[in-house]
């Protein structure tokens, strides 16, 4: 009688149920409720699964479980006297409730051993490491190869299935979380990620000192893990689920631009005619963000003689969403001297359509290029600097706060009383302040 050998990965096998591995082949396995064991006419149910791949494991046994449920409860309902002699002869139709599976089943010690490019490969990827006396049986028999869900195969789809192709800002967040995760731990199965690489991941933005960034990198990588181990039947913990960083001792302190810093960007802007310089001096006297002043329509302009001005609201190009963001702002300074240069070329859609199409310019790397820019003018500092900037020079001039709120968009819209901040008022305060 051949002795039965049972081969268990290493692996948490949580949800693997009534399943174990024969050779190098998954079985099904269940014991039968010994009050209807006589009625069944068995302890035991045993099927092959015909496979040696754990995902395809997973789901004919789930398949067949459902099948065997189905069973007892009717092996239950038929408990009475009656029915008891009649089942005592074994005449329940277990065929009935037996699936029938078709191989799909991978001859891996053969197309290993006549693979020398595959046997090479696989010895590299095993981490031997740990048990130096392992078989090679057990390494064959264990092994993972023939699951072909690579993670680099797998990106696009899970894009696709979270529907945010449209959404740049995500769909360059994710894609960046990915390629690190690439870059770090390579490319292999997603069920052959473990709590070490999660750790090599989480060790690689501490070094960094990057503590935040790692936090939401490894949000994208837990989402990305999940929704394909579901998808795909891959019984294993997230090994992205539960990470333990440590405190972050860094705050955010985002500084004003000083004087002489202001006077550089100022020279810059004004010798310069690239985007850069014009992103820049569009922000230098409005406090504006990079997203705000790239969203821009020539119908968001009014350069009429008196009070020329900006609105930053919703339009064809971007949605504004947050109330307070909706604001006008008096064009002074370098800000009015750039908007008038680009204005007199541009009558209609976008203000920066002669730079560069909306899709480009809402790509992170266009913000980035500005900042570098002006971490080489500054001291390290970016963007955000000039709405610090702006609350300081407004400021040093006693400008009352409801103005300064207006003008940086955190006014609170009051319920009962509009006491909007006219644009007369806000001009008054903003020439006082200009450096051009």
């Amino acid at each position: 009688m051949p002795v039965e050998v049972r081969v268990f990965s290493t692996a948490p096998v949580k949800k693997m149920k009534y399943i174990y591995k024969h050779g190098n082949q998954y079985w099904y396995q269940r014991a039968v409720p010994a009050r209807i064991s006589n009625l069944i006419g068995r302890k035991t149910l045993k099927i092959s699964l015909k496979t040696n791949k754990v995902p395809t494991a997973i789901k004919r046994a789930k398949l067949q479980a459902l099948e065997h449920k189905k069973m007892f409860k009717v092996a239950e309902n038929n408990l009475n006297k009656y029915f008891k002699n009649f089942f005592s002869n074994n005449e329940f139709d277990l065929n009935k409730y037996t699936l029938s599976f078709i191989d799909d089943f991978d001859d891996l010690v053969n197309k290993l051993f006549f693979s020398k490019k595959d046997l090479i490969n696989l010895l590299k990827n095993k981490n031997l490491n740990d048990d130096e006396n392992i078989s090679i049986e057990r390494l064959l028999l264990d092994n993972d190869t023939t699951n072909e869900n690579f993670l680099s195969t797998l990106i696009e789809d899970y894009l696709q299935d979270k529907n945010i192709l449209n959404d740049k800002k995500k769909l360059y967040s994710i894609k960046k979380s990915l390629s690190l995760l690439l870059e770090i731990c390579g490319d292999k199965p997603i069920d052959s990620y473990n709590i070490n690489d999660a750790n090599s991941f989480k060790n690689y933005f501490i070094k960094l000192h990057k503590i935040s960034t790692g936090k939401r990198n490894q949000s994208n990588l837990h989402n990305f893990f999940s929704a394909m181990y579901q998808k795909y039947l891959v019984d294993k913990k997230n090994p992205f689920s539960g990470l333990v960083w440590p405190n972050s001792n860094k705050k955010k302190c985002y500084q004003k631009f000083t004087d002489e810093e202001l006077i550089r960007i100022k020279e810059f802007c004004l010798k310069d005619n690239s985007l850069i310089s014009c992103l820049g001096g569009i922000m230098f006297d409005t406090g504006c963000s990079y997203a705000e002043i790239i969203g821009l329509e020539s119908e968001d302009v009014d350069l009429n003689k008196y009070n020329p001005y900006v609105v930053i609201r919703s339009n064809s190009i971007r949605t504004i969403n947050n109330i307070y963001k909706r604001r006008t702002i008096p064009l002074v300074g370098i800000s009015l001297n750039k908007i008038q240069k680009i204005y007199k070329c541009i009558n209609q859609g976008s203000l920066f359509k002669d730079y560069c199409n909306v899709i480009e310019l809402s790509k992170l790397k266009y913000e980035k290029n500005l900042n570098n820019e002006l971490k080489i003018l500054t001291n390290g500092k970016t963007s955000i600097s000039f709405k610090y900037s702006m609350i300081e020079r407004l400021k040093a001039i006693n400008c009352p706060e409801s103005v300064i709120c207006d003008l940086i968009g955190m006014a609170r819209r009051e319920s009962f009383y509009r006491n909007d901040v006219t644009l007369d008022v806000k001009l008054s305060w903003m020439d006082q302040i200009k450096m051009f």
